[in-house]
């Protein structure tokens, strides 16, 4: 059994920050525009065919604009590195996309001065931040023909919910013609006839350009309200599936880790109470498994993206619709931190990658269940003292530590009758160990100690906020908490990163390379090839996740990417080979 050898991936979103003073906020769809031509100036892009604004880079990683509410003004920017294989090049990859995005930032503030931060909450409570993506068994046996006999029943919804969808853009188009004959009758006595425009019909055609902002706030609105309500049936019998069926060996043994992983990886957080936690998503958490927002839901289990595979772009449903019949599928992690220190980082891709081939291999097939998880989960961040208890299924009662000791002990186990472990995988291993050891000595040495400073993040910014006065109040110390986080040389990470207090282990050379040049043996080394000798020199060039599509010679290509993501010794002819029309379905013109 191949060890640390699975596709893999991040997403990170950024928030902005702007120096106040300014009289007109802009929108952050307007910074994303700057930032995204400050980014192509840098390396090349290429507009993402998706549903979302976005870019593709030459790495095949992408940057998108993620709001929820566009006609607001809000938004962050997201980043999404490339498809991996391994803990230390997903890493390198992260670390690359964020370098890349500051100083693309950097270069477009020079009209506004922003920054991102790279965190998982505001000073306001809105959550965001980090999300993992690792290729795992979906299911097996008996669970894997519910799934299958499951999604066959949710064709009919699926069918109604496409049917509702054509209803709102009927909807819509019968709306723009009243609103038209409206505007032509009423602008003539309207006192501000630019006003009425945005009101009928959004920025984005009021004023003629892309602004990020393309309905009226009420009509965004109520878009978003009749969209959940037609897709409601179709994501009730998902997620009903999804618990039945989905992933449910790999949820059950690796929820105890995920509870504990705070004290690895957690960034830690001032909360309104001015209390330091552990993390700074973790205590947000209000469900096992969901969709990720779309009733307001902040899952552990994030399966948005099963439900974006059956309402994402019309062409590709039945692709998308076939694919989930695999045995194999992405699992998304929610629960997770945007981490600044390289080691936490490192452990927290590194260690889960770890445990799902032990998972895998049969070790942890005794793992019992943690009782009321979200409690646990709760309880855990609130104590830095790493000294709270949480009982588990067989009514033993553990430290988060101690939760992370068996399971590093599990896997040293799996290492050791590995026959050829790979050098990468013993590394995380000892270097997990190493920290976990230290972690238990923080409870016999003074608050002060700071040999875990620069590596862990929870631990370095507690450092930091100690270092303010005991009565410094909330606003200080929530300044504290979200400037370590800023991706600029004034940021207080980046400062004691100066001051040689940050541990690094990744090779500063390789994350130049990996601003440019994609993973190998991935679907974003063939995406990258397409993006680098076909974006420039074909018609109708379209890229997202799963395909490249493009017209040449009068014969329209489309590339599935899925098929290129074997290691070499699963799929040796298929990775390395040039572009030949043997790759490439091809449409008739």
């Amino acid at each position: 059994m191949p060890l640390l050898n699975r596709l893999c991936g991040l997403e990170t979103e950024y928030a902005m920050r702007i120096r106040r003073g300014n009289a007109d906020e802009p929108a952050r769809f307007e910074l994303f525009t700057s930032l995204i031509a400050a980014l192509g100036k840098r390396v090349l892009t290429v507009p993402a065919h998706h549903f979302k604004d976005g870019i593709f880079t030459a790495n095949g990683g992408a940057v998108w604009f993620e709001a929820e509410r566009p006609a607001l003004g809000g938004g962050l920017i997201e980043g999404s590195t490339p498809e991996c294989r391994h803990p230390r090049q997903l890493v390198t990859y992260q670390r690359a996309q964020d370098l890349l995005l500051a100083d693309a930032a950097q270069a477009a503030s020079s009209d506004i001065p922003f920054q991102l931060i790279k965190n998982d909450r505001d000073a306001f409570g809105n959550v965001y931040g980090a999300q993992e993506n690792y290729q795992v068994t979906l299911a097996q046996g008996l669970d894997l023909w519910v799934w299958r006999i499951g999604l066959l029943l949710l064709l009919p919804l699926l069918v109604l919910t496409w049917l509702g969808f054509i209803g709102i853009l009927v909807l819509s188009l019968v709306y723009l013609i009243v609103a038209g004959m409206t505007f032509f009758v009423l602008q003539a006595v309207h006192p501000r006839p630019q006003q009425l425009a945005r009101n009928l019909f959004g920025q984005d055609l009021a004023e003629g350009r892309e602004t990020g902002k393309p309905f009226p706030a009420w009509a965004e609105a109520g878009l978003i309200w009749l969209t959940r309500i037609i897709t409601a049936p179709l994501a009730i019998g998902l997620w009903t599936l999804i618990q039945v069926a989905a992933f449910r060996k790999t949820r059950r043994l690796l929820t105890p880790f995920l509870l504990s992983r705070a004290v690895i990886s957690g960034t830690g957080m001032i909360d309104d109470q001015g209390k330091f936690q552990l993390a700074d998503k973790a205590p947000a958490m209000n469900c096992l498994v969901g969709y990720g927002g779309v009733l307001w839901d902040r899952p552990m289990f994030s399966m948005g993206h099963l439900l974006k595979a059956l309402c994402g772009e019309g062409r590709q449903i039945p692709s998308n619709y076939r694919e989930l019949f695999r045995g194999t599928y992405r699992l998304q992690i929610a629960l997770g931190d945007s981490n600044m220190c390289e080691v936490s980082e490192y452990l927290r891709v590194g260690t889960t990658m770890l445990v799902l081939d032990a998972l895998e291999g049969g070790y942890l097939d005794g793992t019992p269940r943690g009782l009321r998880p979200l409690r646990s989960l709760r309880s855990i961040c609130a104590d830095p003292s790493l000294s709270t208890k949480v009982t588990l299924s067989n009514q033993q009662q553990v430290t988060a530590v101690e939760l992370q000791r068996y399971y590093c002990q599990a896997c040293q186990r799996m290492l050791q009758e590995h026959p050829a472990p790979p050098e990468e995988a013993l590394e995380i291993a000892g270097l997990w160990s190493e920290v976990l050891w230290d972690l238990e000595d923080r409870e016999s040495l003074d608050e002060q100690d700071t040999s875990l400073v620069g590596s862990i993040d929870w631990v370095t910014k507690k450092y930091l906020l100690d270092q303010a006065s005991t009565d410094a109040p909330w606003e200080l110390l929530k300044k504290i908490d979200i400037r370590y986080h800023e991706l600029s040389p004034d940021g207080y990470f980046a400062t004691l990163n100066r001051a040689g207090m940050v541990r690094s282990i990744l090779d500063p050379e390789r994350m130049e390379q990996a601003m440019r040049n994609a993973p190998p043996y991935t679907p974003a080394t063939t995406r990258s090839h397409y993006i680098r000798e076909f974006s420039q020199g074909v018609d109708n060039f379209r890229v997202n996740w799963k395909t490249v599509r493009f017209t040449t010679d009068g014969q329209h290509k489309r590339v599935c990417l899925s098929s290129y993501g074997g290691s070499p010794a699963q799929r040796p002819n298929q990775i390395t080979h040039g572009w030949s029309t043997d790759d490439a379905e091809s449409e008739p013109s």
